[in-house]
């Protein structure tokens, strides 16, 4: 089967090479210029107009390590040595090791230099074709009583014509005309404010109770990702309604908040880190489900043209890679072309689309939350959302089994049933969180972070990295 991936992002790669070694002939057609050759930091001076967050913080879920261990070692490997870095929760673990605690493992790693690791694997599979620089335009269709994908249309040169069509798009643009499953977006509320940083010879990431540092100052909240080669990144999460937050657009008024908050004024002190990227601005962030049928036979979709979610939650890589593998199963178990697509989402669309529904109801939570409204996390019959996710995260360190549970369930390990269903482990986390009463916020209020950002002068230069500071990025 000859397959044409419309788009060469992380979810395009991922599928083509899923599908190459489900013994299948791919096309991978991306309208940026990029090439699978050089070294990995030459990814960071790669033009991506088609991702907006091309440089903000991604990073492989347990689930995607996984994956990535499983189907894709090389991938893994160039990842690596490339300066990827992986962070085994269960070295958190109170007492000694259970089997599955192996999968507990996130990847810390920046997109360009996933990308770049996925395009050079890509590029070595004889079965697979890039060609970069060349925009799709539109789907080609037969109709013989159902219109049926046979290749798409691109802005210059002969159509690209094959037996069947993935949809690795993305979630901002398609071509006018473009079959995708009706969704309604749904807004996740925040902005981002990110800036990332290279830590100081000598200084190692700051430890936290499980993951890496976050918290919630009840009006704003932030939040820390790792990066490869001893990089990490500071997200300031505000509402997206609260405008006069938005002066944290700003550097200095960035930092002035981060110096008030705990512990990033010693993240983002010149002792610990120097920055390598100025203030990165990010809105409009929706959650979309799309897992329904696109009613064209021969194509799906992948990755975020599939199902997008908040990026707090950061799915999309480890979706992307699930997205890819389900495909290719597909194609190797259904009996024709008509069935691929029905297996491929009744395989992937069930699990997308309960976390799709968890982002939404999380976000809601988190908005009325932040707008003042006194939602009860420590009980799983206050607030739920906020109690599976926020309350759980602060009773981990306390007791292996909920760590256990927890890290499954928001590293994609786990069904989602699997801890809204265990009742047991519901009252281990509400009796360790009663025991510990309620924890100071680690910031000032918001009256008083107002009064400390607006005291800077906005300073409207963009931030100018030195040359090595570039190399890192």
């Amino acid at each position: 089967m000859k397959v044409i991936v419309a788009g060469g992002g992380v979810a395009g790669l991922a599928a083509s090479l899923a599908m190459a070694r489900a013994g299948h002939d791919a096309v991978v057609l991306e309208r940026d210029r990029v090439h699978p050759g050089g070294p990995p930091d030459g990814a960071f001076e790669l033009g991506r107009r088609g991702i907006p967050h091309y440089f903000q913080p991604h990073s492989f879920l347990p689930r995607g390590r996984r994956l990535l261990s499983d189907w894709a070692p090389d991938v893994l490997d160039l990842l690596v040595d490339a300066g990827a870095d992986p962070q085994d929760v269960a070295l958190k673990l109170r007492g000694p090791r259970q089997p599955g605690d192996e999968e507990l493992v996130y990847l810390w790693v920046r997109r360009p230099i996933i990308e770049w690791a996925l395009r050079r694997a890509a590029a070595a599979e004889p079965a697979i074709e890039i060609r970069s620089g060349v925009q799709v335009t539109g789907l080609l269709t037969s109709e013989n009583g159902v219109a049926r994908a046979r290749g798409v249309a691109v802005d210059e040169g002969d159509p690209v014509r094959g037996d069947f069509v993935v949809d690795a798009l993305g979630r901002y643009r398609c071509p006018p005309a473009w079959p995708r499953a009706a969704g309604k977006p749904t807004d996740s509320g925040a902005i981002y404010y990110c800036r990332y940083f290279e830590l100081a010879a000598g200084v190692e990431h700051l430890d936290a109770p499980i993951l890496n540092p976050r918290g919630d100052l009840g009006y704003m909240g932030f939040n820390t990702f790792r990066g490869d080669n001893r990089t990490f990144a500071v997200i300031l999460l505000t509402p997206a309604a609260d405008r006069e937050l938005r002066v944290l657009r700003h550097e200095p008024a960035w930092r002035a908040a981060c110096s008030a908050i705990t512990p990033l004024d010693v993240m983002i002190s010149p002792d610990h880190a120097r920055p390598i990227t100025d203030v990165m601005p990010m809105g409009g962030l929706m959650n979309v489900d799309r897992t329904g049928d696109p009613l064209v036979a021969g194509i799906v979709a992948v990755g975020d043209a599939f199902c997008h979610t908040d990026p707090a939650f950061a799915y999309g890589l480890s979706f992307a890679l699930a997205h890819a593998h389900a495909l290719a199963h597909a194609s190797a178990e259904a009996p024709d072309l008509d069935a691929i697509a029905e297996r491929y989402r009744a395989a992937a669309a069930p699990e997308a689309h309960e976390r799709y529904a968890l982002a939404c109801a999380t976000d809601a939570a988190r908005s009325l939350r932040w707008a003042g409204e006194p939602l009860e996390i420590g009980r799983r019959d206050g607030c739920y959302p906020l109690f599976s996710l926020a309350g759980a995260l602060a009773a981990a360190p306390h007791d292996d089994a909920v760590l256990r549970r927890t890290i499954r369930r928001i590293g994609l390990l786990d069904r989602t049933a699997a801890f809204d269903e265990d009742d047991a482990l519901h009252h281990r986390i509400e009796t360790i969180l009663r025991t510990a009463g309620p924890s100071s916020p680690p910031g000032p209020p918001r009256q008083e972070l107002l009064a400390r950002v607006s005291a800077v002068r906005p300073d409207r230069t963009s931030f100018r990295p030195s040359a090595a500071g570039k190399a890192a990025e």
